[in-house]
């Protein structure tokens, strides 16, 4: 789900990517079905829109039909963006993961969908959104795009705040200001389930980063901030505590007025856990696409 730094992919260390795996490094030779979801940039539109739809029922909001569509289009806007500016750069030193090598080769066909997407969102915006979501979402959408100018146009040498942290709030908030904005009843109880829901966020974005660095560029450049390393290698721990915290706020059990949510972010926890302990027998693009496809636990709930 992570918006790819910099020193992850696309740093310039010469004219042609090695295509070959370093020893003990497994990829897969292509996109499968599963992966499609990655290489489409479908994987965290998806995850949005069905957190926004569970947080919304979960707290009795009734967001417009457009709201959850737009958020869909607008999260796949960003990350085409983003990679197909990645793709604009030379191939990094090493192994490049699947999904950057599709968008090189296929950088053009995107360019159709990318101008169609970004008119339809504007139209979307002007016609759907009352006066302050259309402004909220603005300005987080200006903190978007200042992240992705600091990342693919200024990229600093020292990074004061993990990259990683920064897509996990900015995604969080993406995905649940509507809601917010719109809950008649005690607003503050949306926080616990949402700085739940922005720690999943940043832990997924940190484990993806830190594989990719300690499995894909054998820890030799592209060093993640501290923090991702850190979180990287208490991944397991890190996922056990975030279930076991929200099984701890569901000790009334069904009673509970938002224990749907808090349900769906304890199995996407206990997800993460489990991946993490099966790492080794993963290639590093399934270990992706599998820890994004952990968030879609809403699927279990939005149906009943």
């Amino acid at each position: 789900m992570n918006l790819d730094p910099p020193g992850s992919t696309n740093r310039a260390f010469g004219k042609k990517a090695n295509t070959q795996p370093t020893p003990g490094t497994r990829t897969d030779s292509g996109p499968t079905p599963l992966l499609w979801l990655t290489v489409l940039s479908l994987d965290a539109p998806v995850v949005a829109v069905l957190w926004q739809l569970l947080f919304a029922r979960s707290f009795n909001t009734r967001l417009h039909p457009g709201i959850p569509i737009l958020l869909g289009l607008v999260v796949w806007l960003v990350y085409v963006a983003d990679r197909m500016l990645d793709a604009l750069k030379a191939p990094p030193r090493g192994v490049e993961a699947t999904r950057h090598t599709f968008y090189r080769r296929h950088l053009w066909a995107f360019l159709v969908p990318l101008f169609a997407g970004f008119g339809i969102a504007a139209w979307m915006s002007l016609t759907q959104l009352d006066a302050k979501t259309f402004r909220d979402g603005f300005i987080i959408l200006l903190f978007v795009g200042v992240y992705l100018l600091v990342v693919h146009l200024i990229s600093p040498g020292r990074e004061w705040l993990p990259k990683e942290m920064l897509v996990g709030v900015l995604f969080a908030l993406g995905t649940c200001f509507p809601v917010w904005e719109r809950t008649t009843g005690n607003a503050a109880a949306l926080a616990a389930p949402f700085l739940l829901f922005m720690t999943l966020c940043w832990m997924n974005c940190a484990a993806i980063e830190h594989e990719e660095w300690t499995r894909l560029r054998r820890c030799r450049f592209g060093l993640p901030h501290p923090w991702t390393v850190w979180m990287g290698r208490h991944f397991l721990l890190l996922s056990i505590a975030v279930a076991a915290v929200c099984l701890c706020l569901m000790v009334p059990g069904f009673e509970h007025p938002h224990w749907q949510l808090l349900a769906a972010e304890s199995l996407s926890a206990v997800a993460f856990a489990l991946i993490q302990y099966k790492r080794e027998s993963l290639s590093i693009d399934r270990f992706r696409v599998l820890v994004d496809v952990a968030l879609f636990t809403p699927l279990l709930f939005l149906p009943f």
